[in-house]
């Protein structure tokens, strides 16, 4: 006596529709995230200014603010974050985390409004950049430290109303 061959138990064509929904998915979510405009970032060393600013336009959507000479013009909040960071890293090129705090709220920042990164790694060794958060009115100016030089860009606050997703170094 000999058994039946077995009967195939799911078609293919089943997997071919979660292989194709596979990879439609990602397609969709990065083309969603493509339409949010991208923030203004301006990068300087210790001795050179400037940084960007983005405003909200009247339809919800951020702008940058252009200066009439084309250059997006950065605000006095944004300006002011950028300067005291100078000053840090004209005397310290790596600082730590508690001297970038103390030099912002030196500069007027208010403690609570400073968000700050970890300088060191958990193994003790140092970061190769520290991430700053400064909470504005309406608007988050975040800043990267990183070899004597710092990068700032204005972003809006969180729906949480800080300006860093996760830990922060308090």
């Amino acid at each position: 006596m000999t058994s039946p061959a077995p009967a195939p138990l799911r078609s293919s064509s089943g997997r071919r529709h979660v292989g194709l929904a596979a990879l439609v998915f990602p397609v969709i979510i990065g083309m969603a995230a493509c339409s949010t405009p991208a923030p203004t970032v301006s990068s300087s060393s210790a001795g050179s200014a400037g940084a960007a600013s983005v405003t909200p336009a009247p339809d919800g959507q951020a702008t940058p603010a252009v200066s009439p000479s084309g250059a997006a013009a950065p605000s006095a909040f944004s300006q002011s974050v950028t300067a005291a960071l100078q000053a840090l890293l004209a005397s310290s090129p790596q600082p730590s985390t508690a001297q970038v705090r103390e030099s912002l709220t030196a500069a007027g920042f208010a403690p609570a409004a400073v968000e700050v990164s970890a300088s060191r790694t958990p193994t003790g060794l140092a970061a190769d950049a520290v991430e700053v958060g400064i909470l504005g009115d309406n608007e988050c100016v975040m800043a990267q430290l990183r070899a004597g030089t710092v990068a700032t860009s204005v972003l809006p606050v969180l729906p949480n109303g800080r300006c860093f997703v996760g830990s922060v170094q308090r």
